[in-house]
C-alpha cells in the first residue's frame, strides 16, 4: 500500500547544523575519485586554510577541509552522478540517498512506501536527473537563505550522519538512539516514540531523576544530556528540554521560539501529538515504571504500577512516617520542593521529636509510639500518599550483641517490623482505587539471611541496596523494600553533594581519610584504620574527632540541625546515628515528582532582566559522543 511520504522531521539536517553552516549540497571532485556528495558546513576561522571549505561527506560520517574548486554544484547531479560507483559501492548508494533528502528543502513528496527503499531512492533519482522539478536549482538553496530563519548552533555534522543513516523520511523511531543516534538500540525511550543505546539507557537512568536546587530536571528529558534547557511552564511538572534535542527533533530554531514563550507548557503536558520527530508515547507514564523495574525480584508479582499524573491534577502529598527519627523524609520532601499537606511521625525519642520539631516550625504531627495506631487513627488522619519507615536497626543487625542465638523467636516478638507492615496493610488502597499510594521500608544490610528473607516474603518484594558512600563521606549500606518507581536505578552524586570528609570538615581542619567508616550511635565508630583507634581529622598537627556540625554535614543535614534542646554531644550522635542520608532520600523521592504537587519554584534565568524560561547548567555528564560536539 503507498502512502505520501512528506520529509519534515529531517529540516534541520539538511540545512546544516553547526555555527556558521552555509548548508549548500555539493558534489566534491578530487582527482582519481567519482565524484562525492556532500554539504558545506561551517568551521572556525582559526583553522579555516584560505581557499578551503569544510564539508561533510554524506555517508561517510567523516568532515574535511576540501579545495573550493573542487566544489562542483549539486544540481549538476547527471554530470557528476557515478553510475558505476552506484551499481558496486554500498557507501556511494548510501550517499546518493541521503543527500537526496535535501527534497525536504523543496517540499518535495513521493508515493513510495515507507518500507521500500529501494523504490524510493529509484523515484528520488528520477526527480533529481530531471531536474529537482516543479522547485528546480533555487529549491535546493539552504532554506534559512529563503525565509530568513535563525541557522540553530549546537552540535556539530558527526553527530547528524548516524541520524541520517537510520532515519528517513518520517520514518518511526524504532531503529536508532534519539540521544547518540546510534543503531545499536538496547531498549525503547519510554516518554518518546524512539529508542536507547545500552550506554544512553544507562545514563538516562542515571539522571532522569535528578534534580537541582531550584526543582526542575539537572539534565534534558529526552537525551538526559544538555547544557542549555529551556523549562516547562505548567504547575508542578519539572522537566527540562535542551536546545540541542528541540532543534534537531522538533526543528530548526524551535529552542529560540520557545525562550519568548511565558509560560511554555512542554509536549508531556500538552494533548499528545507529533511535534515534527518528536512524538510522545500516550503511555510513558507506564513505561518509565517499565525501564526502572527490579529485575531482581522475579521470584515475586510485581507491585502494582500508577501512571503518572498529569501535572494539572497533581495534589500535594500526605505522608505517614514511622519510626521518623529526625525527620529525614520531610527534609527532604521540603528540599525536593514538594507541597505537603500533612505529615504525621510516629517517634517515641524525645530528643529526636525536638529537633523534627524545631527545624520544621512545628509543621510536623508527632503520635507517638507506632504500636499504638489502629485502623480508627489511620482513617482520622488519612487518607495517605506515602508511607515511611525503618524499624530500629538493632533489632535486625548482625552485630548488635543482645540478639545471638535467640533466632526467629525473637524476631517474630520483638520487630518492629511488623508494625510497619500491619500498617502498611491497613493502608494499601483496594484494587479499583486508582489513588496512588507508595511504600518505603528501610533497614541494614549486615542482618541475618533467614530475616531479610522473612521481610522479603512479608512485603513480596527483594530489597534494592543503596550505599551512601557515593553521594556522600561516609558509608552507610543500607536495604530499602518499595514500591516508588525507579528505586534500582543507580545512585549518582549532584554538584552540591560533598562527596570527600574535607569537603564537610570547619575551616583549619584536615581530613586524614577522604571517606569514613558507617557513623552509628557509638562514639567509637568515628574512630577509623585497621585497628579503629585512629581520628579522623588533624587539626594544628594533633589528631581531632569529627565536630557535630561536621557529622550533619557528612549526613547532608543543615549545619546545626540537631543543635536543640541543650543536647550534649553524645546526644546529638546518637540522633545523627539513627538518620537515614539525605542524599540517599532525595535520590528514592525524587520519582514522585511525576505525581504530587510541588510549590511554585523561581525560575533562573541566564539573564538577571529576562523573563524566559530557559536556563544554562554549567556541566553535563559524560555522553558517548556528544561531550566533544557540544
Amino acid at each position: 500500500m503507498s502512502e505520501t511520504v512528506t520529509i519534515q522531521h529531517l529540516l534541520c539536517m539538511c540545512m546544516g547544523v553547526v555555527q556558521g553552516v552555509k548548508g549548500d549540497l555539493v558534489w566534491v571532485k578530487l582527482e582519481g575519485f567519482s565524484s562525492w556528495p556532500a554539504i558545506i558546513i561551517s568551521c572556525s576561522e582559526d583553522n579555516l586554510l584560505p581557499g578551503k571549505r569544510m564539508v561533510g561527506w554524506y555517508g561517510q560520517r567523516i568532515s574535511s577541509q576540501v579545495r573550493l574548486q573542487d566544489l562542483k554544484p549539486f544540481t549538476s547531479f547527471g554530470q557528476y552522478f557515478c553510475a558505476n560507483s552506484f551499481a558496486t559501492l554500498v557507501a556511494y548508494r548510501d550517499a546518493i540517498f541521503l543527500s537526496l533528502q535535501v527534497s525536504l528543502r523543496c517540499k518535495k513528496q513521493f508515493s513510495a512506501c515507507l518500507e521500500d527503499k529501494e523504490e524510493l531512492l529509484k523515484q528520488m533519482l528520477d526527480w533529481a536527473f530531471g531536474g529537482f522539478q516543479p522547485s528546480g536549482p533555487d529549491g535546493l538553496k539552504p532554506i534559512a537563505s529563503i525565509n530568513g530563519m535563525k541557522i540553530w548552533r549546537g552540535a556539530c555534522f558527526n553527530f547528524f550522519i548516524p541520524l541520517l543513516d537510520y532515519i528517513y523520511l518520517s520514518a518511526v523511531f524504532v531503529d536508532f538512539c534519539l540521544c547518540c543516534g546510534t543503531e545499536n538500540v538496547e531498549i525503547f525511550h519510554p516518554l518518546f516514540k524512539g529508542s536507547l543505546c545500552l550506554k544512553c539507557k544507562d545514563n538516562f537512568a542515571e539522571t532522569l531523576y535528578r534534580y537541582d536546587e531550584d526543582g526542575y530536571q539537572s539534565y534534558c528529558t529526552i537525551c538526559c544530556y544538555g547544557l542549555e534547557v529551556i523549562l516547562c511552564g505548567n504547575d508542578s511538572c519539572c522537566r527540562s528540554y535542551c536546545e540541542d534535542c528541540l532543534n534537531i527533533l522538533v526543528g530548526l530554531g524551535t529552542f529560540d521560539s520557545l525562550k519568548v514563550l511565558d509560560p511554555w507548557i512542554c509536549y508531556l503536558c500538552q494533548p499528545h501529538q507529533p511535534h515534527g520527530a518528536l512524538v510522545p508515547r500516550e503511555d510513558w507514564s507506564i513505561r518509565v515504571q517499565e525501564l526502572f523495574a527490579n529485575n531482581s525480584a522475579m521470584e515475586f508479582e510485581p507491585h502494582r504500577v500508577y501512571p503518572s499524573i498529569p501535572a494539572n491534577l497533581r495534589r500535594p502529598l500526605r505522608v505517614l512516617s514511622l519510626f521518623d527519627g529526625i525527620a529525614t523524609g520531610y527534609l527532604v520532601l521540603k528540599e525536593l520542593g514538594f507541597k505537603v499537606e500533612k505529615y504525621v511521625a510516629s517517634e517515641v525519642c524525645e530528643d529526636s521529636i525536638a529537633v523534627a520539631a524545631v527545624n520544621h516550625d512545628g509543621k510536623i504531627i508527632h503520635i507517638g509510639d507506632t504500636r499504638f495506631i489502629n485502623k480508627e487513627h489511620l482513617e482520622q488522619w488519612g487518607p495517605f500518599d506515602l508511607l515511611i519507615g525503618g524499624s530500629p536497626c538493632n533489632d535486625l543487625s548482625i552485630v548488635n550483641p543482645f540478639r545471638k542465638d535467640q533466632g526467629m523467636p525473637y524476631l517474630c516478638k520483638n520487630m518492629l517490623f511488623f508494625e510497619y507492615y500491619r500498617i502498611l496493610q491497613l493502608l494499601k488502597p483496594k484494587e479499583e482505587d486508582p489513588r496512588p499510594f507508595f511504600w518505603l521500608f528501610e533497614n541494614v544490610v549486615f542482618m541475618n539471611s533467614h530475616d531479610k528473607i522473612n521481610i522479603c516474603r512479608f512485603l513480596e518484594c527483594n530489597p534494592v541496596l543503596v550505599d551512601a558512600v557515593k553521594v556522600s563521606p561516609a558509608h552507610r549500606a543500607r536495604y530499602f523494600w518499595g514500591n516508588i518507581p525507579g528505586m534500582s536505578r543507580p545512585i549518582i552524586a549532584s554538584q552540591n553533594d560533598k562527596l570527600t570528609l574535607q569537603d564537610c570538615l570547619e575551616i583549619g581542619r584536615e581530613a586524614r581519610v577522604t571517606k569514613v567508616r558507617t557513623i552509628t550511635t557509638n562514639p567509637n565508630s568515628l574512630k577509623q584504620g585497621k585497628n579503629v583507634s585512629r581520628l579522623p581529622v588533624l587539626q594544628n598537627d594533633k589528631e581531632d574527632n569529627l565536630w557535630i556540625t561536621e557529622l550533619e554535614r557528612i549526613f547532608g543535614f543543615p549545619k546545626h540541625y540537631t543543635d536543640v534542646r541543650n543536647m550534649n554531644r553524645q546526644q546529638r550522635q546518637k540522633v545523627l546515628g539513627k538518620a537515614w542520608s539525605v542524599p540517599v532520600i532525595r535520590h528514592l523521592f525524587a520519582p514522585l515528582k511525576d505525581y504530587f504537587s510541588c510549590e511554585e519554584l523561581s525560575i533562573l534565568t541566564t539573564s538577571s532582566t529576562s523573563t524566559s524560561n530557559s536556563f544554562t547548567f554549567p556541566s553535563s555528564p559524560d555522553s558517548p559522543e556528544l561531550q566533544q560536539l557540544r
